[in-house]
């Protein structure tokens, strides 16, 4: 199987979890409603999966990477 085909078979349920962990982490941060349906809530969740999707694979990682990313 090649690379390529694994990068766009979507996400694992691990990932998932990885990903909701940190802008949970964020949105408390940021003292932001994660449920909300507000603009920065929803750029801040697709920031999130863009740095996975872009090689941020640990929770740690992608959690620094957001932080430098700051919007």
């Amino acid at each position: 199987m090649s690379s390529l085909h694994n990068r766009n078979s979507g996400f694992h349920p691990s990932d998932l979890q990885l990903c909701q962990r940190v802008f949970d982490q964020v949105c408390s941060e940021r003292k932001l409603d994660r449920m909300s349906a507000e603009p920065d809530v929803q750029r801040l969740a697709a920031t999130v999966f863009s740095l996975f999707q872009n090689g941020c694979r640990n929770e740690s990682e992608l959690l620094e990477s957001f932080r430098r990313t700051r919007q």
